[in-house]
């Protein structure tokens, strides 16, 4: 799995992840994604995963573990282009009720930008 990372306003980064995400390398690779972010003070993040065909039980923990380190540094993450395979995961854990998903990266990099100047 790869991950890119995108700074596509200011303050708001999209990291865009091509491949499953499975336990093992393809989380590490997030983890690391994430906490470089984190390391930098920047707390405003998008999961782009339109190019993620499956994730497993791994990589569903390194998505909610994302998300709560976010949170802990007083940041904001969404979800987005989350296939059936993904969306029916979230739901069957009920993630789906932790973590804002949008159709595209734009529509949640829209929401992050619209909700505050300052991360929440």
């Amino acid at each position: 799995m790869e991950v890119i990372r995108k700074e596509v306003m200011p303050g708001i980064f999209v990291l865009e992840l091509n491949g499953s995400l499975l336990i093992g390398v393809p989380c590490t690779r997030l983890g690391l994604a994430v906490e470089d972010l984190l390391t930098e003070k920047q707390k405003r993040i998008v999961l782009d995963l339109t190019g993620v065909p499956r994730v497993d039980s791994g990589g569903l923990g390194k998505i909610v573990n994302c998300l709560s380190r976010v949170r802990m540094a007083g940041g904001t993450m969404h979800v987005a282009g989350v296939n059936e395979q993904v969306a029916g995961l979230f739901k069957l854990t009920k993630v789906d009720r932790t973590i804002k998903t949008f159709p595209t990266a734009r529509d949640a990099v829209n929401d992050i930008a619209s909700s505050s100047a300052t991360p929440q």
